[in-house]
């Protein structure tokens, strides 16, 4: 496929390392930058061989050439061959040692190896030289999130933004890790940018449903839900939305095989384990029920509404021990879970810890009861926790 000369622009921060090298001799200066333009088009576009052909003819008119060799490793990288990435990291930095782009690409594959600390160590190195690297600052976030480094991933995500305010997936990110933290006031707030830069995306109406479920306000999360499902009727959450309504219509049945469906098309999904097991729970499985819920924590043990809902089992089947764990857990996540405090109100009241019950029930509200709107879900930014 021919691609569109017009459209063979470098990204911003490269077009800045090419300006320093760029021979005043002209021919082969432009003919060097037409290859490693054409190299990032292919490798935008996941066209690996084509892209190797480029930076292989970059390579050939200038040895020397750093970035060449930083490019190389990515479609290296790209393409399935990590150990050829590291070496032309390690060419491209011998011959720059403050080539960004190298470092960033060593940072890649040593946290796709699960050396963690090592490319932390890359990443920070990359936005150091070149701090206006926004996708090596959402890798170097995503990572931190990853290892519960929340305020280091806030950190990265809040410098991405203010280089470019309309940055989606920091979006995201950044309200996806404030709910986590209980900040749901602060996370809403990103929510609803990520809604009003990308209207057509369902992940921003599911990150919007997520904040205003944390929230209690379950009309307005269940209209943000289906919002999502509207955008892609034929995706993930459009059938576990279906699974919810018919839950609230009491066709249990029905709401299971939707969830099953779900689970069919993306197995480790947290919020369809999740609220496999409330309808499990409504059909009076308590045991199937207690095992979806726990599999969907393994997938995300940060949903404090599955710990909760977990409570409220165990609390049904009078494991009073266990039910206690799953509310100081689901309130440990999200202190603002006023039904989880009042369900743990009520259980410290019938084990006779009157004085403790007291101040639970002062935080708490009503009990909740087993219903689909309390079915915490959990965000997908792709190749991150479901």
């Amino acid at each position: 496929m021919k691609t569109n000369e017009r459209s063979a622009a470098l990204p911003p921060s490269t077009e800045k390392i090419m300006t320093g090298w760029i021979p005043k001799s002209q021919g082969v200066g432009k003919d060097l930058v037409a290859h490693v333009r054409m190299c990032h088009i292919h490798l935008e576009s996941r066209r690996t061989t084509d892209a190797m052909e480029a930076v292989e003819k970059a390579i050939a008119l200038d040895p020397t050439l750093g970035l060449a060799y930083a490019l190389r490793a990515r479609v290296h990288a790209e393409g399935g061959a990590p150990d050829r990435a590291l070496e032309d990291c390690d060419r491209a930095l011998t011959l720059n040692p403050r080539q960004a782009e190298a470092y960033a690409i060593r940072g890649h594959v040593l946290h796709q190896r699960g050396l963690e600390a090592q490319a932390i160590s890359a990443y920070r190195e990359a936005i150091r030289l070149q701090p206006d690297l926004l996708s090596t600052r959402l890798s170097l976030a995503y990572l931190y999130y990853s290892l519960k480094q929340n305020e280091d991933a806030i950190r990265e995500m809040r410098f991405a933004l203010r280089d470019n305010p309309d940055l989606l997936t920091a979006h995201l990110l950044l309200a996806e890790i404030l709910v986590t933290e209980g900040r749901e006031d602060a996370g809403l707030v990103h929510a609803r940018r990520a809604v009003a830069i990308a209207p057509q995306q369902p992940r921003a109406h599911y990150a919007l449903g997520r904040c205003l479920l944390a929230l209690e306000r379950f009309d307005e999360a269940e209209d943000a839900f289906e919002a999502a499902a509207s955008v892609n009727p034929v995706g993930v959450i459009a059938l576990l939305a279906r699974s919810a309504r018919l839950l609230r219509a009491g066709r249990l049945d029905d709401s299971l095989a939707f969830c099953q469906e779900a689970l069919r098309i993306q197995p480790g999904f947290s919020w369809a384990h999740a609220l496999r097991g409330i309808v499990l729970a409504e059909q009076n499985h308590s045991l199937e029920a207690i095992e979806a819920l726990r599999q969907g924590l393994k997938h995300n043990p940060g949903m404090a509404q599955a710990h909760y809902q977990l409570g409220l089992i165990y609390r049904r089947l009078s494991q009073h021990v266990e039910a206690e764990v799953c509310f100081r857990e689901a309130l440990r996540l999200n202190p603002q879970l006023t039904s989880a405090q009042a369900e743990l109100g009520h259980l410290l009241a019938e084990d006779g810890k009157t004085a403790e019950a007291l101040g639970t029930y002062a935080r708490g509200i009503a009990p909740g009861t087993l219903l689909p709107e309390h079915a915490e879900l959990d965000l997908d930014f792709g190749g991150g926790r479901h």
